[in-house]
């Protein structure tokens, strides 16, 4: 029987929600990391972009965006309260909030990040713009903890959108960790932020793994 197949690199933010995915929803994977400057052939073969992550299925599908590897899980265990395309209004809201992320949040995090490969002089201007959408994310969760629910994105209930945006968010902690831990203008945030860190689960969803290479026996992920 073939095994599912994860391209990934481990500090990437888009495959680690496919990790998370994967990860949560118990689907078993053949993990291969990839040396970003020594991509394997096997994945250039089957992707033509290059980039992780990528997951080729048992049935050789091929799934090379995060997002629809996050959704391939997430429906293949039938968790619909993560995914409820039934709920037309709520599925609206969770991908408005991931296209937020990953269109807008990710671009203007690059270049406060690695300010040193863009513009330096316009890092605080991309830093700022990054913020605001993390106030308007934590303001959500303010809401929602003003009332006593749970602290997640979309109707206080844990979805694809919190799934899919805590890497980001990871990602700008990262760049200035005192900062962020510091500024209580995201409180509710930094909160939604720990409860993935403190997740049992995350310390498998971080493990370093050697780069794949032929001769290493297959490590199994899930």
């Amino acid at each position: 029987m073939k095994n599912n197949i994860l391209y990934s690199f481990r500090r990437c933010p888009y495959a680690i929600r496919a990790r998370w995915a994967l990860l949560n929803t118990n689907q078993v994977v053949e993990l291969r990391e990839v040396a970003l400057k020594n991509k394997p052939i096997e994945l250039i073969q089957i992707s033509e972009k290059g980039t992780v992550p990528v997951l080729k299925t048992s049935l050789n599908k091929v799934i090379d965006e995060s997002l629809d590897i996050m959704i391939w899980c997430i429906k293949k265990s039938n968790s619909n309260a993560l995914f409820d395309d039934k709920n037309y209004d709520q599925l609206q809201e969770v991908f408005s909030l991931i296209k937020t992320n990953d269109n807008i949040f990710k671009y203007h995090l690059d270049r406060f990040k690695y300010a040193s490969r863009f513009n330096y002089e316009e890092s605080e201007t991309h830093y700022s713009s990054a913020m605001k959408i993390l106030l308007s994310l934590n303001n959500r969760l303010k809401e929602f903890s003003s009332v006593g629910k749970p602290l997640f994105l979309v109707d206080a209930k844990e979805t694809l959108a919190d799934w899919a945006i805590w890497p980001f968010v990871r990602q700008f902690r990262i760049a200035d960790i005192k900062k962020f831990d510091q500024n209580d203008e995201i409180k509710y945030l930094r909160i939604w932020l720990n409860y993935y860190f403190t997740h049992e689960k995350y310390p498998m969803v971080m493990k370093k793994n050697e780069p794949w290479s032929k001769q290493n026996l297959p490590l199994f992920f899930g």
